[in-house]
């Protein structure tokens, strides 16, 4: 029987990064997926700053760059104060709008040019778990086999067959409100990102390339009509009439869906040899473009964790660390979706004078910039004893630090090998030779940079681009005592 080393189900987005970060380790991967071809919908539209820096790591932003439009603000429900991503602090601080159908053909043309297999028109029904392994039986057309892997990851959406089969429950709410999306042609488009509210509802337009506007909406006399109900061409048009006062001009339309606001979310993200990431793990209302992003960073937190426990270099609980930093991030995202949903579905006075009020304080700077960070993947919260803090760098994501190099204007392109990076900022090296540890003596250009990076000496980033420990120490031993420390809880 064939053994391989990890199997995943879901050639999406979250399934195709998982296998090219393993791969990057030197890990063996399967990729099965139950279609036969890929999804040409453009289905999840938005890609957040923080999934660019994360493609920057490994020296893939641009490809994703030169496909789509930068949107350089966002939006916080129905609010009418857009969110400005200028402020952030990212290497990329804009949304790209590129539809999901070209975000998976050029993460499966990375994945299987790194060396990862993917096998479409195959789904996994079953698997058995034993105490090294995990016994799948996998159909393909009207045949079954049966395969074991020392690992097996569910990136297979919301009906997860993985997840199921593990006995990982799924608790949450079923839908209570339906929106729908229009992705369409215009011959009236708006000048800019648009959004409209009243009591009848709310309405975003935006474009996402080729010559196609998403349409979202969520009308007051229709939210109550099933997931499943047909959406038309027609429907969209009367009810953007009623939302914006004309049509657009909207014809040709390339996708036509309901979304409800159901949420979910896993109740563990690893049961056994079985994990989960992605859709798998958690749904909720589409609401700011996060699920895809946050599927991503499961995936780039999962990827280093699962190659090193593989490998024999992983320090006791890093596996099941990706459970204890990933729900809380899941929920924050959750919580912020059903906020959202809030203001898109005002209806009452006191429910639109929330939205007013919620508009008004997004104007202030400092909350803009902190909402802005949130929806486009930074500042996601992890457990409190997981970054007890010497520094307020420790445990959040690498942002805002520019270096006088011309080769390396920013640590990104220093990480495309995907392990730990020490950098010495203030030009004294640490002694922290380490195997598998990328260190450079850099120089940080000052003004460029956020401030929270002023005065610190040394940093050690994390293969996710997370920052595991931050020092302002000016003495090179103890820094090197403290990154070792650091280190041990990465890899042995």
């Amino acid at each position: 029987m064939v053994m391989l080393d990890v199997l995943i189900a879901g050639a999406g987005p979250v399934g195709l990064w998982l296998a090219a970060e393993l791969r990057l380790h030197g890990v063996e991967v399967t990729v099965v997926e139950r279609r036969a071809a890929p999804d040409g919908r453009s289905r999840a539209v938005g890609m957040q700053a923080g999934t660019l820096d994360t493609f920057a790591t490994r020296g893939l932003a641009e490809r994703f760059i030169e496909r789509g439009a930068p949107v350089p603000t966002g939006h916080f429900g129905a609010a009418t104060t857009r969110l400005d991503f200028s402020t952030i602090g990212a290497v990329h601080p804009f949304m790209l709008a590129l539809g999901q159908s070209v975000t998976e053909q050029l993460l499966e043309e990375h994945a299987v040019a790194v060396g990862a297999r993917v096998l479409r028109g195959e789904e996994i029904v079953s698997l058995t778990q034993g105490p090294d392994a995990v016994e799948v039986v996998i159909r393909a057309g009207g045949t079954h086999r049966t395969v074991r892997a020392r690992w097996v990851v569910g990136c297979d959406g919301t009906r997860s067959a993985v997840r199921q089969a593990a006995g990982i429950d799924f608790p949450g709410r079923d839908t209570t409100l339906t929106g729908w999306l229009a992705d369409v042609e215009l011959d009236d488009p708006p000048t800019a990102p648009l959004a409209a509210t009243g009591p009848a509802g709310s309405i975003l337009a935006a474009p996402i390339g080729d010559g196609v506007h998403r349409l979202a909406g969520l009308s007051t006399a229709t939210m109550h009509r099933g997931t499943g109900e047909a959406l038309t061409l027609e429907e969209v048009r009367e009810q953007t009439r009623v939302l914006l006062g004309r049509d657009l001009g909207m014809r040709n339309p390339r996708w036509l869906s309901r979304y409800g606001n159901a949420t979910r979310q896993a109740a563990r993200y690893r049961s056994g040899r079985v994990l989960v990431a992605g859709d798998a793990a958690h749904m909720f209302f589409p609401a700011g473009g996060q699920g895809m992003n946050l599927g991503i960073q499961d995936a780039a937190n999962l990827g280093w964790k699962l190659a090193a426990t593989l490998q024999g270099r992983a320090p006791e609980g890093l596996l099941d660390s990706y459970d204890t930093e990933r729900r809380p991030a899941a929920r924050a995202v959750i919580d912020n979706t059903r906020a959202q949903l809030a203001l898109f579905a005002a209806a009452s006075p006191e429910q639109i004078a929330l939205r007013e009020v919620w508009s008004a304080a997004l104007a202030e700077p400092r909350t803009n910039r902190q909402w802005a960070r949130r929806i486009a993947g930074f500042d996601d919260p992890l457990p409190a004893d997981s970054a007890p803090g010497a520094h307020p760098l420790d445990g959040t994501r690498l942002a805002g630090l520019a270096l006088e190099a011309a080769e390396a204007p920013t640590a990104h392109p220093l990480m495309h090998r995907g392990r730990p990076l020490l950098l010495d900022l203030d030009g004294t090296r640490t002694p922290c030779s380490a195997d598998g540890l990328e260190q450079r003596a850099v120089t940080v250009d000052t003004e460029a940079s956020d401030r929270i990076w002023r005065g610190v000496t040394a940093v050690l980033i994390r293969p996710d681009a997370r920052i595991a420990w931050a020092a302002t120490d000016t003495d090179p031993q103890r820094r090197a005592e403290d990154c070792r420390t650091a280190l041990r809880t990465l890899c042995r």
